[in-house]
Order: C-alpha cells, then sequence, then structure tokens
C-alpha cells in the first residue's frame, strides 16, 4: 500500500478507503446508438462532429503517467511546528498555495495547514468577545491539521486522484523512501495535467 498517514512525523497507520465512497456495482444501461454519418445527420449532429474533429487533431500525444513523482509539485514550501499564525498567513499569501505543510528537522510531515484553517480560526476568535488575546502570535500547531495522508512517490496516479476525491482533501504530500518530504500533490495538479496533455495513457 502506497498510502502512509503520518502524525507528527510518525507513521500511524495505512488509510482504508471510506466505506460510502467505494465503488459499487450498477445496473448495465441498454446499448448507445450509433452515430449516424453522411446525409442521415440533422445539421447540429453534423457542427458537433466537426467541432469533435478539430480539438482531436489540436491534442497532443498521449503520455505515459504512472507514479505521483510525475506529477507532483517540488520543491515544496514548508513550515516548522515553531511558527506562528502571523508567519503562516504571511508565506500563505505570498506565495499564493493553498496548503503548507510542517515538517520537523528531518524533513518528515508532522501536520498540514491551509489558508482554510487559519480563515476557520479567525473567524472563531472575531465572533468571540474582544478581551480574548489575539491569535497572531499563536503557534500553528494548535490549528494545523494532523494526522496526514501522504503519499510514496512510486504511489499510482489513478489511487493519488481518488484519494484526493474519496477523503476530500485538497493536498497530499508526497515522501520518499525515507519517509522524507519531497514534493506535493493537489487537486489544481490533476486539472492542470489533464487540460495541458488532453488524452493520457495512464497505466500501473
Amino acid at each position: 500500500m502506497s498510502l502512509i498517514v503520518f502524525d507528527m512525523g510518525i507513521r500511524v497507520e495505512t488509510p482504508l478507503r471510506p466505506d460510502k465512497n467505494r465503488i459499487k456495482a450498477t445496473a448495465a444501461t441498454s446499448a448507445i446508438q450509433p452515430v449516424r454519418t453522411g446525409d442521415s445527420q440533422s445539421p447540429a449532429e453534423k457542427q458537433a462532429q466537426q467541432v469533435l474533429e478539430h480539438y482531436a487533431h489540436q491534442q497532443k500525444t498521449p503520455d505515459s503517467i504512472a507514479f505521483a513523482a510525475d506529477i507532483m509539485h517540488t520543491p515544496v514550501m514548508t513550515l516548522t511546528p515553531d511558527h506562528s499564525v502571523q508567519d503562516a498567513w504571511n508565506k500563505l499569501a505570498e506565495s499564493g498555495y493553498h496548503h503548507l505543510p510542517v515538517v520537523d528537522d528531518e524533513n518528515k510531515v508532522n501536520a498540514i495547514i491551509s489558508d482554510r484553517d487559519l480563515m476557520h480560526a479567525l473567524m472563531q476568535q472575531n465572533s468571540r468577545s474582544t478581551g480574548l488575546p489575539d491569535i497572531w502570535e499563536n503557534n500553528i500547531m494548535n490549528y494545523a491539521v494532523h494526522p496526514v495522508i501522504c503519499a510514496l512517490k512510486t504511489t499510482d496516479i489513478r489511487q493519488t486522484s481518488n484519494i484526493l476525491f474519496e477523503y476530500n482533501i485538497g493536498a497530499l504530500p508526497v515522501i520518499d523512501d525515507n519517509q522524507r518530504l519531497c514534493g506535493i500533490i493537489t487537486r489544481t495538479d490533476i486539472l492542470k495535467l489533464l487540460r495541458h496533455y488532453g488524452p493520457m495513457e495512464l497505466w500501473a
């Protein structure tokens, strides 16, 4: 299994697919009628076929995409457990990223924090009485998410895409064989891959 959960830099478990997201059998559908060609096509059908043929000629030759390492973003901008909320906010704003892994001295994943996590914390702060201390100097570990699901560099790209969807997470840190952070994959990376390369040959 190439998906691993880390908590504070320590491997704690291998995640199982949530039951509600497992593939379920469905009834067979009726056969689809073949597309008519020639004079039997309506004007709208002819126009649709011309559009499909136009884009088919523009598509790139399919690339072989196998592993998380093929699409991961690297180097990864990170935080350390001693950073403050202000540090995290500034780094997210300056970088334009939405997720920052929190790593220890050995570059092992301890947690992950997102702009959404910080916004939620700030909204909670604002909804309380004004007499409470400001949270900007608080440690990010009070708001970061852990444990963290990570993928190995050799994780099948289809499994990587599925885990982002099934666990409803926006980013998946990628680790090497020594369990050190080496990249990150987001939902945006998957969409960019499909946009730039069109049809892909996915193999494992």
